[in-house]
């Protein structure tokens, strides 16, 4: 019996032309997925602009900006991002801008600016400079400044995506210690069209002086942590939008959004734990799950830190940080004047799941430290200024005892790295269920960019390292270091 045979069936080939517009219709992360798994597809994207674009922020962990394509051309943003994202790990920024403030004054960097607020008797002076970005067009060149007359005040906190700016001042009335808040608009320190008020006074039950204040907001929701002579330590939640608050008295706190707060609270001598908590109304705060923190932190002292990034870009903004890869760290140390610290990262989406009432409500470190990583820094002769999160990178600097010139450090969690680097024995915790891939790089400051003054404190933006050198006699110098800049071409030869 002769063998049966069978007829080649041809199979159809989709033209590129049909394929590309098939892939357009992919978000950023589906199309890194899709360029991964077929070369013809990772063809085709690195030859048309607008997916290599889209390919881009995936890899980059960003997300297209709202800037009309008209004022932002879209080869520029795929420019503007790939420097970006060599730049960035490699700690090699574009452009170095010098000032030098005038002290006495309180200095701080909020929302994209520096301010400064020098006292002058009955009133403030308030300067704001914007900080450099070429993903919102404001080129070095460009940026503006802005000075206000203000009644006293000593902390600002700018949220530029709602033209709004906190000012706090703090008072002692009949021997209590009161907080006045002014609600005011970014570009023209009025009231703020959105606040029931101009200001706002609270008292805050404490006698001891204030030494630090601090400020955070999202959307309609702030959060003040104010630290007292003495170790005590309150914090606020206010909604100031209608002024409804709260005062809480446990070490820390972390405004995940308008709706979620994080709550560091000790237990004794158990393992201390964060309570994740609904303040939908801020009156009737629910707590809706505990996560128990490492036991061997038991006697440390814990802290939130914060991440600098804007969940809401601009309306000229090109590009921006991707919401969903932020990271949120959690800074332990043995004691106030330990050098020795940890630091334990995990993505502030892992919070905001919605839990079943399946989930237990006290969460384990054994479960949720599976999703962790936490890096030990164990240096007696190095002072650590930071860790600085701003999107899904940290930025910290070391500085040798003696030293004046530092060494500025990033980790960067790439949500999709190219070669995932290998972790050193400091990684004490990595995760198994961990989506986090640490890439670390270092680069010592130079002294041109130091003039030979000692770093007091650094700011970080997700344009900006804003170096705060020593203090001088009757000023501070400034340094601002940004990314992302343009070369200038070179100048025709006369000739």
């Amino acid at each position: 019996m002769a063998p049966l045979r069978y007829s080649r069936l041809k199979r159809y080939r989709i033209s590129n032309d049909v394929l590309m517009s098939i892939l357009e219709w992919l978000d950023p992360r589906s199309l890194f997925m899709a360029s991964k798994a077929f070369k013809r597809i990772y063809g085709i994207v690195m030859e048309y602009h607008s997916l290599r674009y889209k390919l881009e922020l995936a890899v980059s962990g960003m997300r297209d900006g709202i800037a009309p394509r008209a004022a932002a051309p879209l080869l520029g943003r795929l420019h503007l991002l790939l420097s970006y994202r060599t730049d960035w790990p490699r700690l090699s920024w574009t452009h170095e801008y010098k000032m030098q403030l005038i002290t006495p004054s309180h200095l701080g960097t909020s929302g994209g600016f520096i301010h400064q607020i020098r006292p002058h008797g009955a009133y403030d002076t308030v300067e704001i400079t914007e900080l450099p970005s070429c993903r919102t067009g404001r080129s070095p060149t460009l940026t503006r400044r802005l000075r206000f007359t203000s009644p006293p005040i000593e902390t600002i906190c700018i949220d530029a995506s709602q033209a709004l700016i906190v000012a706090t001042h703090i008072f002692c009335q009949a021997g209590i210690i009161g907080v006045q808040f002014h609600f005011r608009d970014l570009w023209t320190f009025g009231k703020h069209p959105r606040a029931p008020a101009e200001s706002y006074e609270i008292p805050t039950q404490s006698v001891a002086a204030v030494s630090r204040a601090t400020i955070s907001i999202f959307g309609s929701k702030m959060a003040m942590t104010l630290e007292f002579l003495g170790g005590k330590t309150n914090h606020l939640i206010m909604d100031w939008r209608n002024f409804g608050a709260r005062w809480i008295d446990d070490p820390d706190i972390r405004l995940l959004d308008e709706d979620l707060l994080l709550v560091l609270c000790k237990r004794g001598s158990s393992a201390p734990i964060i309570n994740l908590c609904s303040i939908s109304n801020i009156a009737n705060m629910v707590v809706l799950r505990q996560y128990e923190l490492p036991g061997t932190w038991n006697n440390s002292t814990i802290t939130f830190c914060a991440n600098y990034s804007s969940r809401l870009p601009s309306a000229s903004a090109m590009f921006y940080s991707d919401p969903a890869q932020r990271i949120l760290v959690i800074s332990a140390k043995p004691s106030p004047k330990s050098s020795s610290r940890s630091w334990l990262f995990v993505n502030e989406g892992y919070f905001r799941y919605a839990p079943s009432r399946r989930d237990r409500f006290v969460v384990p470190w054994s479960v949720w430290g599976q999703y962790c990583l936490v890096k030990d820094l164990a240096r007696s002769r190095t002072a650590v200024r930071g860790p600085y999160a701003v999107g899904s990178r940290i930025v910290f600097l070391e500085c040798e005892s003696g030293a004046s010139a530092g060494c500025l450090k990033t980790i960067e969690f790439a949500p999709f790295p190219d070669d995932p680097a290998r972790l050193d024995p400091s990684w004490s915790v990595v995760g198994p269920r961990s989506a986090l891939f640490p890439s670390e790089s270092a680069r010592r400051l130079p002294s041109s960019t130091l003039e030979h003054y000692a770093v007091d404190d650094i700011g970080v933006t997700e344009d900006n390292i804003i170096l705060f050198l020593e203090l001088q006699p009757g000023f501070r110098p400034v340094n601002i270091l940004t990314f992302g800049v343009p070369q200038s071409p070179p100048r025709p030869s006369r000739r």
